[in-house]
């Protein structure tokens, strides 16, 4: 291969690797656009610049301003998740204002703070959030918020509903864990402490019989398991299906 072919093909894989695809795009439509090029090189020259053409589109989204985001959290619940989705796909620290001025609201949908809880730990967020749960203010900040599996209380919860159920009922137990991740989730920014474990899979345990219609079920693993004394323990789930 010519060594001014192989000296291109090198930067523009460079380039490529570094993840510069709309500079490498820009040598490939130059050196494309020449009179002449060698067969074998034109070949590998549409190879890269068709994998550049597909990374550019994957990338090129809508830039949403922040008075974008803020419409959307100020509307419906589906435009509210669609904020959301986006705000995954940026860098959230453009949008801690907005974010907050949100959250600070009241009656803010739980499921709604609960993503965008998970999505600002997901970026590592340090800045200092103030919501209004149950009319008490809370302040967190998502950095400093464990992640939902590695909560002791979610992982003493799994223990119990493993052990109760894995051997005789997998799929049971798979919706009981399923639905433990829900709650831990629409908790957040709480987390769940490690002497609530056996009360929440109790609960979680109720929650699905109940919910598949299993009363008389429910009743005899209650009595065998003597969880009388987890009556009363409260679910969001419970407050979320309502909705």
């Amino acid at each position: 291969m010519d060594s001014y072919y192989d000296e291109i093909l090198k930067k523009i894989k460079d380039l490529m690797d570094e993840g510069k695809y709309a500079e490498a795009n820009k040598l490939l439509e130059e050196e494309l656009a020449m009179p002449y090029i060698p067969f074998n090189v034109e070949e590998e020259l549409i190879q890269c610049y068709n994998e550049c053409r597909s990374e550019l589109r994957a990338h090129t989204q809508k830039a949403y301003s922040e008075d974008d985001i803020e419409a959307m959290l100020a509307g419906e619940l589906d435009e509210q998740f669609l904020a959301i989705e986006q705000l995954k796909k940026s860098n959230i620290r453009n949008y801690v204002d907005v974010i907050q001025n949100f959250l600070s609201q009241k009656n803010v949908h739980t499921l709604v703070r609960s993503l965008l809880i998970e999505a600002m730990m997901d970026q590592n967020i340090t800045d200092e959030f103030t919501c209004e749960i149950n009319g008490l203010e809370v302040c967190f900040s998502p950095c400093a918020i464990d992640s939902v599996m590695e909560s002791e209380g979610v992982n003493k919860a799994v223990m119990y509903l493993r052990k109760w159920f894995e051997n005789d009922n997998p799929t049971f137990a798979m919706m009981c864990v399923e639905s433990l991740i829900k709650e831990a989730y629409l908790r957040l920014p709480f987390t769940i402490e490690e002497d609530e474990g056996e009360a929440l899979a109790a609960a979680i345990a109720h929650y699905v019989f109940v919910a598949h219609e299993e009363y008389e079920a429910w009743q005899s693993f209650y009595k065998e398991k003597n969880l009388a004394q987890y009556n009363g323990y409260e679910l969001l789930l419970n407050t979320y299906d309502s909705l």
